[in-house]
């Protein structure tokens, strides 16, 4: 799956995680797999990370919920509902399931 078809409109995002020496970038997201039931805990892994970067100044109001997803050449974007932007440029991503 690419990138921009990630079911992340609407997860929410928790902890973010960043090792200097592995040059990764790992977020902690609830996301709703399917609409109907509960978000479920999911893992979205940057891989060869060079850049990372985050604003929090809830421009649009307080959201920990992403609004969308993009990416243009190696720079993974993620708009939050609040108006913030997480800027992340890595190799690759892993998206995985990081329940029980």
């Amino acid at each position: 799956m690419n990138f921009e078809q990630l079911p992340l409109h609407d997860a929410i995002l928790g902890l973010i995680d960043i090792d200097w020496d592995e040059a990764f970038v790992k977020l902690n997201l609830q996301v709703f797999i399917e609409i109907t039931k509960p978000a479920e805990p999911y893992q979205l892994k940057f891989i060869g990370v060079t850049n990372f970067s985050c604003t929090r100044d809830n421009e649009w109001g307080s959201s920990n919920s992403v609004l969308e997803v993009n990416i243009v050449d190696d720079e993974y974007q993620l708009q939050m509902q609040s108006g913030d932007k997480i800027l992340i440029k890595a190799d690759a991503f892993e998206f995985k399931y990081s329940g029980l």
